[in-house]
């Protein structure tokens, strides 16, 4: 049986505006995708619903989004009109070599850390994902020594149709915001960014941040790892710095990212599943600030 090496990988920029979609048959026949190998999940993994759900639930619903199938959008009083992924209530903390995202929002231990953030229809959805992540956002550093570190929610590779995975040829390029370098760590990130019209001045004086590679025959870093800058690189000496240890509900977080912890807790074990080969098309957008149009500059 044909199996697929990848769902095909997003190019990444910024924008603000709600896609439009179309399906693309590719010609294929579904696929049953084998359980990945070692002790991780898949973020194709049916399992998400399931096992996030009673978190969940009190929080926002599932809606069937006429884009992306099955998500889960939080409710308009939890996230207020201000709503944005990695930007309103929540901090940035660095453990263990990587940034971690740590919300204030009692169920973000699962939406910044598994899925993918979306905007649809002038609203923020969570596509549900089962592979873990301190945080899904692509990473921009500037390359013209203004000090500014940017990030954006990282864009899904896939969709939910039917109770299926569908793969997205390319997907929705996302806001990004700014935060001067040695403020990125700082409790409050939404009180020392740049977003809106500010950040899209700055955006062109930034570059998209590449994590080095172990050696050339490494391959290309995967899309869906991903990795902030280090700190040292962007002027930041996280040794001065006094980070707080991780609570408890990012810790619970981390145990569900493996089958080995995860199970324990009553996660569904890894499933074989169907990968449905049809892809989803949606067109591309320019280079924006944040989605609510509004700037805050740095203090």
């Amino acid at each position: 049986m044909r199996r697929p090496s990848a769902i095909v990988a997003v190019l990444l920029a910024a924008g603000s505006v709600a896609p439009s979609a179309r399906a693309q048959p590719v010609g294929e026949q579904d696929v049953v995708v084998d359980v990945p190998p070692g002790d991780e999940y898949a973020d194709t993994d049916p399992s998400p619903q399931s096992d996030f759900s009673p978190a969940l639930d009190p929080y926002g619903a599932w809606v069937d989004d006429p884009t992306y199938g099955m998500v889960w959008a939080p409710s308009p009083d939890q996230v207020g009109a201000g709503f944005q992924p990695y930007d309103t209530a929540g901090s940035w903390n660095y453990v263990d070599g990587d940034y971690v995202w740590v919300s204030e929002h009692a169920w973000g231990w699962i939406c910044f850390h598994y899925g993918r953030w979306v905007l649809s229809a002038g609203r923020w959805v969570w596509i549900p994902g089962r592979r873990y992540a301190g945080a899904w956002v692509s990473w921009r550093v500037s390359d013209d020594g203004s000090g500014y570190v940017g990030w954006s929610p990282m864009a899904p590779t896939w969709c939910w149709t039917g109770g299926t995975v569908v793969a997205l040829s390319f997907a929705p390029p996302e806001p990004w915001v700014f935060s001067p370098s040695h403020d990125l760590l700082l409790p409050g990130t939404s009180s020392h960014i740049v977003s809106g019209g500010a950040a899209s001045a700055i955006a062109p004086h930034t570059r998209t941040f590449v994590p080095a590679q172990p050696s050339v025959a490494a391959g290309p870093v995967s899309p869906s790892s991903p990795h902030g800058p280090p700190p040292a690189t962007v002027g930041i000496d996280v040794a001065r710095l006094t980070l707080p240890a991780l609570g408890a509900q990012e810790l619970r977080a981390r145990q569900l990212a493996r089958p080995s912890t995860a199970l324990a807790l009553g996660a569904r074990p890894p499933a074989r599943h169907v990968f449905r080969a049809t892809r989803l098309e949606i067109a591309p957008r320019g280079l924006t600030g944040d989605s609510r149009g509004t700037v805050r500059a740095k203090r």
